[in-house]
């Protein structure tokens, strides 16, 4: 009986191969969680049934044989997972997601994402087979929460970038990265968890003179709710500099005094050497161009640059 079940296991194997060609031959949707890596990674199908077994609380066999549920089996760099109704491939690939990575970073606008994809050498992704136009979102949305559960097991410190081909978005890789993609809505939680855009803005855009100069106008109306501590998360974005470069980046403020605000680096950095999101700095009142704050019922005071800087970010299509 092992030789039947194997059987069948390989000839899924080969359904699931042909599916995944067709996928990205054809106009269906790529429902898939895809993950940009410093270096190759490995995934063995005995520890993808445990780990998805684990995430899906269902009994996939062994990598070997099958399990009440369903079946793991692995084929070089894809792997193929039958669990209950559904099929879904875990491909890992010791090549870089695109052949000219130099070509298709300087296609991307923001800073960070640009670095980081110029950066990666192999990916890993998990996807889900048939889904296509005709799906419902609903069963899509379900779709979502059984791969966020398993991608987020999978991911490690190698990963630099998580891309969803069906959206078309990147995201940095944060702290609470796995946290998001754990949530009923992984997408929509990993979009709130965005970090502030980096764009080269040039700084005689009149768009971005006038965004500076409505924030500097208004700066008293930080000051004035930072000292009554009316809100919370009061931050402003200012020029910090290590060696021969300069970012804009954004600062939680901890105290005003004089011409100096004290705080703390709110987000990554692209590159001011050994300066980290949290490390201390200390700039001139005078330097800074955007301001922004939360009040009690956490609506967004100020924050005069985001926008232009999300909308200069967008990709043209």
């Amino acid at each position: 009986m092992y030789w039947i079940a194997g059987l069948a296991i390989l000839l899924l194997a080969g359904l699931a191969f042909w599916w995944w060609r067709k996928q990205r031959e054809s106009p269906t949707r790529l429902i898939s969680f895809v993950a940009l890596l410093r270096e190759p990674k490995t995934i063995a199908a005995a520890d993808l049934a445990r780990i998805a077994g684990a995430v899906w609380h269902a009994d996939l066999g062994d990598g070997q044989s099958e399990g009440k549920d369903g079946f793991v089996v692995g084929v070089d760099v894809i792997s193929t997972i039958k669990c209950r109704d559904r099929l879904f491939l875990v491909n890992s690939f010791p090549k870089p997601y695109v052949d000219n990575t130099q070509e298709a970073a300087e296609q991307i606008p923001e800073l960070r994402l640009r670095q980081l994809f110029a950066a990666h050498q192999a990916w890993f992704s998990c996807d889900a087979l048939g889904v296509d136009r005709n799906t419902s979102e609903q069963e899509v949305h379900s779709i979502l929460q059984m791969l966020g559960k398993l991608f987020a097991e999978l991911l490690d410190d190698q990963c630099l970038l998580i891309y969803l081909p069906d959206a078309g978005e990147a995201f940095p890789i944060t702290d609470q990265t796995k946290v998001a993609l754990r949530m009923k809505d992984p997408v929509a939680a990993l979009r709130d968890n965005t970090l502030a855009p980096m764009v080269e803005i040039d700084p005689d855009d009149p768009e971005m003179i006038k965004a500076v100069a409505e924030a500097r106008a208004a700066w008293p109306r930080f000051v004035a709710a930072f000292e009554a501590r009316a809100g919370q998360h009061f931050s402003v974005k200012a020029p910090v500099t290590y060696k021969d470069n300069t970012e804009f980046i954004w600062i939680e403020v901890e105290s005003l005094e004089g011409d100096y605000l004290y705080g703390v680096l709110a987000n990554e950095p692209g590159d001011l050497g050994p300066l980290k999101e949290g490390s201390k700095v200390r700039v001139p009142v005078e330097d800074l161009n955007d301001w922004c704050y939360l009040t009690d019922k956490e609506d967004i005071v100020g924050g005069f640059t985001v926008q232009l800087a999300f909308k200069k970010g967008k990709p043209s299509k």
